[in-house]
């Protein structure tokens, strides 16, 4: 992990978007040639998480410089931009899209001024993810899109509609903000508005049930006898989505337990497993069934970015097959044995 770890370093002395986008490159290079496994793929993680973070940060502070340097607007008193979703739960693979908010606090009388600020660097900030190797993200999850950019004020609002309200998207919203975690900025502030969000959807008995059937789908593609559900036709023809076929029930199950159980900074999927089993929600077996269903994920997860395709179950070997067909079993579980523990 040294060579990730020398990345970070690195990262500081870029001073623009292409020498970023050559050690993003650098990074995917690195771990196609590292040799990890199942045992080792937290470590792996950690360390490419590292890397991701120090690269997206780097190019935040280059487009606030861009910002500054240009006049535009008020530049509010304190921000922070944070991500969601698995770079969120410090997950990422090697290529990840960008899913990212903002949260400022301004003088009430600032506000009009500071929006004006907040947006374009927003735009820019975007931008810059976009041109080191960050993509668009497809569903529009992303600091330019005013749902994802708000003052302190106006962020708690939209949380509290969020709980109360009865829009069919509102479940998704929460599911994404419960991922939350700062990454440029005034961490208290994304830090804060995580823990209202964790007490308010805590708080709401209604929530419930609809958590719950949140967590059901998708289906994980497995059958009674073992048999494994994989595409039929087409060019994926005998292949498996590992992010659907497992790895997306099972942390949708351990997110919603850290929400009702306050685990406000336990990010990864592992750290809040582990904080469960440390609080007695689950026996040891069943923390080690879902530790290794976990390893099982992420391996894959992994190892399907850098070879950019879905996952070939012909080619794999039979303790990999096993190995899988086990950790599709421990998600499915998890999804028929929500109630109890969400």
């Amino acid at each position: 992990m040294n060579a990730l770890d020398t990345i970070v370093a690195r990262t500081e002395q870029c001073s623009d978007t292409t020498q970023l986008k050559q050690l993003h490159d650098e990074v995917a290079f690195l771990l196609s040639s590292l040799s990890f496994s199942f045992y080792s793929i937290f470590d792996v993680y950690d360390a490419l998480c590292m890397c991701h973070d120090a690269l997206m940060k780097q190019a935040l502070l280059l487009a606030e410089r861009e910002v500054d340097r240009q006049g535009i607007g008020k530049k509010p008193s304190s921000f922070c931009w944070f991500v969601m979703g698995s770079s969120g739960r410090k997950e990422p693979t090697v290529w990840t899209d960008q899913d990212n908010g903002v949260i400022f606090s301004c003088l009430h009388s600032e506000k009009d001024d500071c929006y004006i600020y907040m947006r374009e660097y927003a735009r820019i900030g975007v931008l810059f993810l976009n041109e080191i190797g960050y993509p668009y993200c497809p569903g529009y999850v992303m600091a330019t899109n005013e749902r994802w950019l708000k003052e302190v004020g106006e962020w708690h609002e939209q949380i509290e509609k969020y709980v109360t309200n009865e829009h069919i998207d509102d479940i998704r919203y929460l599911s994404m903000l419960a991922d939350m975690r700062p990454i440029y900025g005034e961490y208290a502030l994304a830090n804060q508005l995580k823990t209202t969000l964790y007490k308010k959807i805590a708080a709401t008995v209604s929530l419930r049930s609809r958590m719950i059937d949140s967590v059901r789908i998708p289906f994980v593609p497995i059958g009674p006898f073992g048999r494994v559900y994989v595409e039929r036709w087409g060019e994926n023809s005998g292949m498996l989505d590992i992010k659907q076929g497992g790895y997306v029930q099972l942390n949708h199950v351990l997110k919603w337990v850290a929400v009702q159980k306050q685990f406000v900074h336990a990010y990864s999927t592992f750290e809040r497993l582990t904080r469960w089993y440390d609080e007695h929600g689950c026996s040891q077996q069943q923390f080690e069934r879902i530790e290794k269903a976990l390893q099982t994920f992420l391996y894959f997860r992994l190892r399907c970015s850098l070879e950019e395709s879905d996952l070939s179950i012909q080619h794999l070997s039979k303790e990999e097959k096993q190995r899988l067909k086990k950790a599709m079993i421990v998600a499915k579980k998890m999804q028929r044995h929500a109630r109890k523990w969400v």
